[in-house]
């Protein structure tokens, strides 16, 4: 039954409006070429249709549930599984793995390409519209390559190129850097030409668009040094020179309304076909590590039994039980709540993490540490919990002194980092896969119950129907959701 609901609800998604979206939702006719347009309508679209895809049943509950950042309840009647299996056991229809890919492609980077080309032969010439845009582009391309692997690059959105060659995933990382650095450049704060009223994100503050482009920089080159440890060196180099994400005011997220036709889809879902009841329940692996801390977020995320004691999380795949085990939060997964691409406790942990590696800085255990607390402080906080509650709580936290293992400072970064993006399937499934090496990452997750015993969820395959079986230039070897890319270690 629930398999129907996601094959509905992800079609439904691209249409769901935003703030501003009526305005646009028609604006291009042809998906490979745009007429003269504004580019801040061209922006508009594709940010919508970015935002919709990343909260929807194609990207948000497949990561969530095989990440197993949450759980499906299996057996439970208004649980996500409903008794049969589904995407924690990595049973995954063959459209999810292809709509993000044909989203990506068209309604959002198409869009943006054309976007780019108009701002850049403007008289005048609108450098800060071109940034924009291409910093979502990158944005595009990074989500792309740590999900899928090898993609096309170099030749894609190409008119005169019909089968775009596969790049290595090295390459598109390495190309979202470039990207990220040419938007930085390109950008004019003092200018008065930029994507305002349609910028969902900053409403044209230029000076939070340079900030956030260098953070998303720094977490990309987060994801390559472990494979390339030569990008250590600009890491440093980012560090010393700071200018990036420094304050929640800073967070990049578009906000949905609490109008239908407006609504989150994550609310929306469950609203439409649960009764508004939330499918999917707390994972054991985030409770586990929450619950002995007493940990303030704990009621932020979810909603306890009243006749639970302690928050108990649901093993990915075993029964959800109403009067024992918390579901995701109905606050939480509210009809306004913003889709965050990037935050501020976000930047913190990276760099607790750099100072606990001693990547292009002087190893520092005691400046992890510290900033360590000021991420969980900000998670606190991010997450709506009292501010002097938080200061208390992070300021509590252990010095965490032992050079490996639970008690280190680096165990504990990860772990909190993958507890902090519990909501961001697809962003939390990069931070696990980062986290070390397969069979060290944080948390130590098991197969869920149920699913097969290849390994653990690593990807999604490529779409078959509308790429491999099409494009000649595609891979011919078949790619399975257990096999590591580049960075996966």
């Amino acid at each position: 039954m629930k398999k129907k609901f996601l094959i509905i609800f992800s079609a439904l998604t691209v249409v769901l409006a935003l703030p501003s979206c009526k305005k646009y939702l028609d604006i291009n006719v042809n998906p490979n070429a745009a007429t003269t347009l504004d580019p801040k309508l061209l922006f508009s679209y594709a940010v919508v249709s970015y935002v919709n895809l990343r909260t929807s049943g194609d990207l948000q509950i497949p990561t969530a549930l095989a990440g197993q950042t949450m759980s499906d309840g299996f057996a439970n009647p208004t649980g996500w599984a409903g008794g049969g299996e589904n995407e924690q056991q990595y049973l995954i229809n063959p459209l999810i793995y292809g709509n993000p890919w044909r989203a990506y492609y068209t309604s959002v980077g198409n869009n943006l390409k054309q976007a780019i080309k108009i701002a850049e032969s403007a008289t005048p010439r609108n450098d800060n519209a071109a940034a924009q845009c291409k910093v979502i582009m990158a944005l595009v391309y990074y989500e792309l390559a740590t999900l899928y692997g090898d993609v096309p690059y170099t030749e894609a959105f190409n008119s005169d190129i019909p089968y775009p060659k596969f790049d290595p995933q090295q390459t598109v990382l390495n190309g979202v850097i470039a990207t990220l650095d040419e938007a930085i450049a390109q950008f004019q704060p003092t200018s008065a030409l930029k994507i305002s009223d349609y910028d969902l994100f900053y409403k044209g503050d230029i000076t939070k668009w340079v900030k956030v482009a260098k953070s998303l920089k720094l977490r990309t080159l987060m994801t390559m040094v472990d494979k390339d440890p030569t990008k250590a060196a600009a890491i440093g180099a980012m560090m010393t020179a700071g200018g990036m994400v420094s304050s929640a005011a800073d967070n990049f997220a578009v906000p949905f309304q609490n109008l239908q036709g407006k609504w989150n889809p994550k609310y929306d879902i469950g609203n439409r076909y649960n009764g508004n009841i939330n499918f999917f329940f707390a994972s054991k692996y985030v409770t586990d590590y929450m619950d002995p801390m007493n940990d303030p977020r704990l009621p932020k995320y979810f909603d306890k039994p009243a006749t639970a004691t302690n928050y108990v999380g649901v093993a990915p795949g075993a029964d959800g039980f109403d009067n024992l085990n918390p579901r995701i939060s109905v606050t939480l997964h509210r009809a306004d709540l913003p889709e965050t691409i990037f935050n501020y406790q976000e930047q913190l942990f990276y760099e607790a993490e750099i100072y606990a590696r001693g990547l292009g800085v002087t190893q520092n255990t005691v400046t992890a540490n510290t900033l360590l607390k000021a991420a969980v402080n900000a998670s606190c906080k991010f997450y709506g919990v009292v501010a002097s509650t938080a200061d208390t709580f992070s300021a509590g936290l252990p010095t965490y002194v032992a050079p490996t293992g639970t008690g280190s400072v680096l165990y504990n970064i990860h772990y909190q980092h993958w507890v902090d993006k519990m909501d961001r399937g697809l962003d939390a499934l990069t931070q696990f896969r980062r986290s070390g090496p397969e069979g060290s990452e944080v948390p130590a997750l098991t197969i869920p119950i149920g699913a097969p015993t290849n390994g653990l969820f690593r990807r999604y395959e490529y779409p078959i129907s509308n790429e491999i079986n099409q494009n000649p230039n595609a891979p011919k070897v078949t790619i399975k959701y257990y096999e590591k890319t580049w960075f996966d270690l």
